[in-house]
């Protein structure tokens, strides 16, 4: 049974919510010891686990804005991703938005893993970020910091009873999750020698400061 914490908390970024993250900017730095950076993404073919195998995308993979500054661009296309991710998992993709080695990517993994062998997946509800805020420009180090907030409407986990070859392949609701209030999270990213960001670990401010909560962001 997929642990009753919150696996998910955001999805796609519509239009309207993106609109409310203009012009914002900032000043926040990190100075954490992140991993040494590891700079290959993982191949998109299916991942096998025992007998439990990544289950083809349902839909394209969103397009991904993980370069530059731009945060209130950078950061909801990168969650959007995270959010495709996990509505259709697959262990193999983590590391095209975490950092190879770091709490972030360990954590989405096993998030992915766990969806995978119980034929399950994440019928995900749009967040709204009400603040964005991290260093622009050369003020941006590596790693860097940057604060968010969000809510989320309520979501669902859901699992097929049967590999979807089957005739007569059901769909059940395995767990519900309650609305996402007003959360604050850090979120450390490093940029790898592509020049693209990916998250290394995520802090909620609030409730759980020094604790890994990229399930929580998805």
């Amino acid at each position: 049974m997929i642990p009753v914490r919150r696996l998910v908390r955001l999805t796609a970024v519509g239009a309207a919510t993106l609109g409310t993250l203009a012009g914002c900017a900032a000043t926040s730095a990190n100075a954490s010891t992140v991993p040494t950076p590891g700079t290959t993404s993982a191949s998109p073919g299916p991942v096998t686990s025992g007998l439990a195998t990544a289950a083809p995308p349902t839909s394209a993979a969103p397009g991904l804005v993980n370069t530059g500054t731009a945060w209130p661009k950078v950061i909801p296309s990168m969650i959007a991703y995270g959010q495709w991710l996990i509505a259709n998992p697959n262990p193999a993709l983590a590391t095209t938005i975490t950092q190879p080695g770091c709490a972030s990517a360990n954590a989405l993994t096993a998030q992915l893993q766990s969806l995978v062998e119980q034929r399950a997946y994440v019928k995900t509800a749009a967040p709204t970020l009400t603040y964005v805020s991290g260093p622009t420009g050369t003020a941006a180090g590596n790693p860097v910091t940057v604060d968010i907030q969000l809510t989320r409407p309520a979501e669902q986990i859901l699992s097929h009873t049967a590999t979807s070859t089957v005739k007569g392949d059901k769909t059940v609701v395995l767990s519900d999750r309650a609305q996402l209030p007003p959360t604050s999270l850090h979120l450390s990213l490093w940029l790898g020698a592509d020049k693209k960001w990916r998250f290394c670990d995520i802090a909620d401010a609030v409730n759980d400061p020094d604790g890994e909560a990229i399930t929580t962001l998805f």
